[in-house]
């Protein structure tokens, strides 16, 4: 059974969390006292706040790669000591350092310190004491970063830009409407699926949805056409499929392309790639 020795100790830095960068470096380190148990903790530990948030993660093996093939042994001259451990981070131009400590007394103990470098001292750290040292489930270590980190890791955005043929034509995302064009870009939470509307009286109404990936930045072009008359050169057929094979094989800026639907064919989904 597991027992939460400390749940979370917060300094007075974390009464700052808003204000620090979701996207700061970040290096996971694993400093063992005589334990083999819970074998790839740290490894563990970086994939699930690569999937999670937005920082810029770096593991034993990469962090290894910067610092030198001695860093294990500075590990152990540290022995989870927050000013030595800063040093690390220092030299890898890291802002913070994820010290999971794994040693046995009777139960495994897992520590997890979190370390400010400029500081050089501890910002949060929790402990478990753990029978039978069973790892932590995926769902478990999840808990144990959102004590550790502040919750602002964990939001995470993207961009979907849209523009439209006509001016003064109303926005909907998502079922909640935005104004009318031009509109500035639009930060949401991602990953996430979204449902675009673009109308205006007198033109058919453009349709679409996407998938915006976190991180990301999507670009929709809106173009409203008038009913009853014959499609523009852009709506049909042959000019939309090479138009998507150029944009799916484009680089650079422009990530996702959607375009008007036909009268006869319906929504027309954008396709695109993430670059």
């Amino acid at each position: 059974m597991t027992r939460v020795l400390v749940i979370l100790c917060l300094l007075a830095s974390l009464a700052h969390a808003d204000e620090t960068d979701p996207k700061r470096k970040v290096i996971v380190l694993e400093y063992r006292s005589g334990s083999s148990a819970m074998p790839h903790i740290a490894d563990r530990v970086v994939a699930l706040l690569s999937k999670q948030t937005s920082l810029q993660v770096l593991g034993p093996d990469q962090t290894r790669a910067v610092y030198g093939e001695h860093l294990d042994l500075v590990i152990v001259k540290c022995a989870g000591e927050a000013e030595c451990v800063a040093r690390i981070g220092q030299k890898v131009g890291a802002a913070e350092v994820i010290m999971i400590g794994v040693s046995e007394l009777g139960d495994v103990i897992l520590t997890i310190q979190r370390i400010d470098v400029p500081t050089r001292s501890v910002s949060s750290r929790l402990a478990d004491s753990i029978a039978g040292g069973t790892p932590p489930n995926d769902a478990k270590l999840q808990a144990y970063m959102t004590k550790l980190l502040p919750a602002s890791d964990f939001l995470r955005y993207g961009i979907i830009d849209i523009i439209s043929s006509e001016a003064d034509a109303l926005v909907t995302v998502g079922g909640q409407r935005r104004g009318t064009t031009p509109i500035p870009a639009l930060k949401l939470k991602a990953p996430a699926s979204y449902e675009i509307r673009v109308e205006k009286r007198g033109f058919q109404p453009f349709t679409t949805s996407v998938q915006l990936p976190a991180d990301g930045e999507l670009r929709v072009r809106a173009n409203l056409a008038r009913p009853g008359g014959a499609p523009a050169w852009w709506q049909h057929w042959y000019v939309l499929a090479p138009a998507a094979v150029v944009v799916a094989g484009a680089a650079g800026g422009t990530i996702y392309f959607a375009t008007q639907q036909t009268p006869a064919a319906g929504p027309l989904k954008g396709v695109g790639v993430i670059q």
